[in-house]
């Protein structure tokens, strides 16, 4: 595996059609039908197991500027045990699946040159995001990249959410050290994103726990994205 470089719902509905249109990388599929079959959506944590911590209270997490906090009750679980295999890590945050389906690459990927400035035609993608417990990540695509690409909140069969006004990424509050999930000591998030065919969209990923910002490039992956 690669280690690189460095909300209440909201009333928006995307429309189903073009959300299906995209969810075109078998990996993915895959993940997706699972999660239909198996009931896969968001479900309340599971209490961590072991011994009973200390009783001081923690501070409630916040959300950084400009993005939605997700935290250890906005979990889901059922990946395969060898999620790990085909993603993408970026410090203390996996993007599953992320190598295998070509949806998102490290900041140094060759193809940045090759995207395209013209308008194309918005695709709609998935993904799911596992953070490391104990820790809080921060998202959010870079200022120039925020005409033709944004994050969603969760997805599902033809529905995920619009992020509000004025938010354009996340902040991720893991689930506490130690009270890992059915995927290890991670936390698993479902999110998707929209951006025009053909554009490459950079992203900064940042923690306490990284010394400094950590750059990713998203692009629309899947037949029908370079146009």
């Amino acid at each position: 595996m690669d280690e690189i470089s460095q909300g209440p719902k909201r009333d928006f509905r995307l429309p189903s059609a073009l959300w299906l249109v995209l969810v075109t990388a078998a990996g993915l599929i895959a993940v997706v039908t699972t999660l239909m079959l198996t009931g896969g959506g968001r479900h309340a944590a599971v209490p961590p197991k072991g011994p009973t911590a200390l009783a001081v209270p923690a501070p409630s997490p916040t959300a950084a500027p400009g993005t939605v906090l997700l935290t250890c009750d906005s979990a889901n679980w059922g990946l395969a045990g060898n999620w790990q295999a085909g993603s993408l890590k970026a410090g203390p945050l996996w993007f599953v699946d992320g190598r295998q389906v070509g949806y998102v690459h490290d900041g140094g990927w060759h193809g940045t040159g090759r995207a395209t400035r013209r308008p194309g035609k918005l695709h709609l993608g998935v993904m799911i995001v596992e953070v490391r417990s104990g820790s809080t990540v921060v998202m959010k695509p870079a200022a120039a990249a925020r005409s033709y690409f944004h994050f969603v909140d969760g997805f599902g069969p033809g529905a995920g959410y619009k992020l509000p006004a004025g938010d354009t990424g996340f902040t991720f509050d893991a689930c506490p050290r130690g009270s890992g999930g059915p995927n290890g000591q991670v936390t698993d998030f479902y999110l998707g994103f929209s951006m025009q065919a053909g554009r490459a969209a950079p992203v900064r990923i940042w923690s306490s726990a990284i010394p400094r910002p950590i750059r990713v490039i998203f692009t629309c992956p899947g037949r029908g994205c370079e146009q």
